[in-house]
């Protein structure tokens, strides 16, 4: 392994990936990014991902952006593993591995003799990670819907998230981005962090099962609290029970106010200049405020912030102790000093894309040096890794 991949926290792990598209690489990315030996198992055609729009070929190979995003300190190797030759050669890298992490449908693995059973019975220290859409059949019992397929906005769907956003009224609409895909990943990762350390503790391995629906319902968290305790949906859009709490209008774009105490409120409102609202009895509570945010404080917040910048908004709020900030767009990001002083968006060299910017890891470990920036690898640039493994034997013991 090149020395670029040593000395983060879980160097010396090694990683079997039978993974596609967004939400398998998204987790395994986090676990290359702090040293793992993470390798990719892919058939002839690849990652779902190296196919997507844009993709660029050179004389230098073949890459798309969508893959480089998510796939950056990993390793390669193409196995056919509908054959007999390439079930052993995986069999071979798995008898050597700590993790095999896969995001197939339930049953695939199994369908093809490499399921969890299957390889702990050869390697009883492994740590299997699976992520699905709804979940395997081992760890819990098998759900009626673990069988049927999904993508993040299924996830998304089903959980309540897509009925949070917008307005009464308005049709569901999707979160923006794949939420359900990536806090899966992230999930999954730790999901294997906590196995490996129930490895060195107790010597044995487990299954780590994420399934995204899980993860979106476990998100949904605090309006699940809420329908228990209230027997009422919450409006859509809004806290259910914090106010002044959304986006207002300034004199040149949006502001974030979050106020989730009556004491934040009260410093808002002298900040304001509109003390009278403190003691306002349709305002006195934050249940209050959340039912009268759109009838009375919006008008009155906004036709304070009319005549202020988003900026100049958020410097008097923060001053005053309220949490506030400008409403952004993504372009934005690329020039706060705040995202670039935290390594937030960091660059990555690619000889067929050239340089890309993607977003960093948000995990900063205090004694652990940077996440290194290999671009993502070609497909099976790394097939000498079949004989590699078998020598050196496993890392970790």
């Amino acid at each position: 392994m090149a020395d670029e991949d040593k000395g983060g926290p879980l160097s010396g792990v090694r990683v079997l990936a039978i993974e596609n598209f967004l939400s398998g690489p998204y987790g395994s990315m986090m676990l290359a990014d702090f040293g793992a030996e993470v390798v990719k198992v892919e058939p002839r055609e690849g990652d779902g991902y190296r196919r997507a729009t844009p993709n660029y070929h050179t004389k230098d190979g073949r890459m798309s952006y969508s893959f480089l995003r998510v796939n950056r300190n990993k390793r390669s190797v193409v196995l056919d593993l509908k054959t007999e030759e390439g079930r052993e050669d995986f069999l071979a890298l798995a008898d050597e591995a700590d993790v095999v992490w896969e995001n197939l449908r339930p049953g695939a693995m199994e369908r093809l003799g490499l399921g969890w059973e299957d390889l702990k019975a050869r390697n009883p220290r492994l740590v299997y990670a699976t992520i699905s859409g709804f979940g395997h059949g081992d760890v819990l019992p098998a759900g009626p819907y673990m069988s049927l397929p999904a993508f993040d906005i299924v996830a998304q769907a089903m959980s309540g998230a897509m009925l949070r956003i917008g307005k009464e009224g308005d049709p569901p609409m999707y979160l923006g981005s794949p939420i359900a895909d990536q806090l899966a990943g992230m999930m999954a990762a730790f999901g294997v962090v906590l196995a490996l350390r129930g490895v060195d503790e107790k010597g044995g391995g487990q299954h780590v099962d994420i399934a995204m629906y899980d993860v979106m319902v476990a998100l949904n968290e605090q309006l699940i609290g809420h329908v228990s305790h209230f027997g009422e949906m919450p409006k859509r859009g809004l806290s259910p029970t914090s106010a002044p709490y959304g986006a207002f209008r300034t004199k040149d774009g949006w502001v974030a106010i979050g106020i989730a105490s009556d004491e934040i409120w009260a410093r808002f409102c002298a900040a304001i200049g509109r003390p009278d609202l403190a003691t306002a009895p349709d305002l006195s509570t934050g249940i209050k405020r959340a039912a009268n945010q759109e009838s009375i404080l919006r008008p009155a917040i906004e036709d304070w912030a009319s005549g202020r910048t988003s900026l100049e908004i958020t410097m008097l709020l923060s001053k005053a102790g309220v949490p506030s900030g400008p409403v952004q767009d993504v372009a934005q990001l690329f020039d706060d000093p705040q995202v670039a002083v935290r390594e937030m968006l960091i660059d990555v060299d690619d000889p067929v894309i050239g340089r890309l910017t993607v977003a960093g890891n948000p995990i900063k470990l205090s004694g652990s040096p940077h996440a290194p920036r290999r671009t993502a690898p070609q497909l099976g640039a790394d097939q000498q890794l079949l004989g590699e493994w078998a020598t050196t034997g496993r890392r970790r013991r």
